[in-house]
């Protein structure tokens, strides 16, 4: 195969996003069809655990915290909203991960349904420690709540994303994963009230990322355990 023939067998940014935005549909399609909230459950993990790749402090497989543990971290702040605490989303650097999944949503969504910024870090760091382990305490109804839990998410499609979609680099994968969480709220949009479907991705998002990931050392662990 010759040069030009493998830059045209590259999968495209946009092959890509597609790819994962159609794994994330089907690994939560039922009979009765996809539940909103867990598809964003979803890709918002998805997002927080290469944010944690690119931030580069710890790795995502490997690691000697305590999965589900928070590991706070000047740096995943800076990735997130930039090195400058802001209250207005207009604000943000444009290289921030929040401003970038923004960019990617702002001609579908009002400025009105975007939740508060300090009440996104501020809820996350009252309620660290009085959740069920592997869980969020997100501030969107009871009824809304996802069904599956973001440890269990982000250990279970890690393989995927690493085969299929981090085919470059962390930094890359991590633009992938913005260009499909924006194409999924896009999508979804009409399913689940705006504030309540951006509440809970920019809420996941900052706590998953801050949050000790599932390891497979972990994992065998407590496999054994069970025995």
């Amino acid at each position: 195969m010759g040069f030009f023939d493998f830059l045209n067998s590259k999968p495209t940014d946009e092959k890509l996003t597609k790819k994962l935005v159609n794994f994330v549909y089907n690994s939560i399609q039922t009979k009765k069809g996809v539940r909103v909230e867990d598809a964003i459950c979803l890709i918002s993990t998805i997002v927080a655990e290469r944010c944690i790749e690119v931030a580069n402090e710890f790795s995502i497989n490997e690691h000697d915290f305590e999965p589900g543990s928070a590991v706070f971290s000047e740096k995943i702040n800076e990735l997130l909203v930039g090195e400058v605490a802001v209250e207005n989303w207009n604000e943000l650097p444009k290289e921030c991960v929040f401003a970038r999944i923004k960019s990617k949503i702002d001609s579908h969504f009002d400025n009105s349904s975007f939740p508060s910024l300090t009440g996104i870090f501020e809820n996350y760091a009252e309620n660290v420690g009085k959740t069920e382990w592997g869980n969020l305490n997100l501030s969107i109804p009871e009824d809304n709540k996802p069904f599956f839990l973001p440890l269990q998410v982000g250990y279970e499609t890690r393989k995927f994303i690493d085969k299929n979609i981090n085919l470059e680099n962390n930094e890359k994968t991590l633009q992938i994963a913005i260009n499909a969480i924006g194409k999924i709220l896009i999508e979804t949009k009409m399913a689940l009230d705006s504030s309540i479907a951006l509440v809970m991705t920019f809420e996941i998002i900052n706590g998953m990322s801050k949050t000790a990931t599932m390891t497979d050392k972990k994992m065998a662990e407590l496999e054994t355990e069970k025995k």
